[in-house]
């Protein structure tokens, strides 16, 4: 059994589950910051066949749930995350190598998640993934990849926290595979604090200057505010991406 198999098998036990309880109130809780977050890309449609690919205990699932789409799927390799989502009250999610499945499911989705995924895969691994997810897009359909960014202050902290992280992606990088995979309309964003309570209120203002000194910054390193590809500066620990089938 290599590593990868060690850690995912007890991966809530080992890793996961030391920094999320997965009671139902953090489900509702993650709900809500995701709802304020993603709600405005999210299909207009309830009836949308939705994947989320690497699902892990399912917090995403759980709010589309709640948003009402009736069409979503899961798919994970760690038997215990999938147990604690199944044990929530999600649906129609499985363990399965994420390969396979998309293998088995071309031009099945409308909109494809990956959150917290690539990540965890060699350069070559990433490059099939992403080959994969766009096949089993129907076309126009899109997806939503959530990843760390290696252009952070602090972008080591995140590349070790986990034993099973393979690499980091900066903007730039994350912007290049996904065109080379086919996608089109790339749009890379960052994370900002979602505002929720007082505490998140004052660590969002805080953000917000912290954010214009290191752009102030790397404007004096780089005389341009932008990387060498010409792609705008994301400081935010974590970065999202958006991206579609043309056809």
């Amino acid at each position: 059994m290599g590593y990868r198999e060690k850690c995912y098998k007890n991966y809530v036990s080992t890793q996961f589950g030391f920094m999320h309880p997965l009671t139902k109130k953090e489900y509702d809780f993650n709900a809500k910051i995701l709802r304020k977050r993603y709600k405005n890309i999210l299909p207009k449609t309830k009836d949308a066949k939705i994947l989320d690919v690497a699902c892990g205990s399912g917090q995403f699932l759980y709010f589309l749930q709640k948003e009402g789409y009736r069409n979503i799927f899961g798919v994970d390799i760690s038997p215990e995350q999938v147990e604690k989502a199944q044990n929530i009250g999600i649906k129609n999610i499985i363990e399965e190598n994420c390969f396979a499945y998309l293998k088995r499911n071309q031009k099945e989705f409308d909109m494809i998640i990956a959150s917290d995924i690539i990540e965890h895969f060699y350069k070559d691994e990433i490059i099939l993934f992403l080959e994969l997810m766009f096949n089993s897009l129907r076309p126009h359909g899109k997806i939503l990849i959530n990843t760390q960014n290696a252009q952070s202050l602090f972008a080591s902290a995140d590349r070790y926290i986990d034993f099973t992280h393979e690499l980091s992606l900066s903007p730039s990088s994350l912007s290049q595979v996904l065109g080379l995979t086919g996608f089109v309309g790339i749009q890379v964003f960052g994370e900002k604090p979602i505002v929720h309570d007082v505490r998140s209120a004052i660590r969002s203002f805080l953000w917000f200057y912290l954010k214009a000194v290191m752009k102030g910054y790397f404007f004096i390193e780089s005389g341009t505010g932008r990387d060498m590809y010409g792609t705008p500066t994301i400081f935010e620990p974590r970065m999202s991406a958006m991206a579609r089938k043309k056809k």
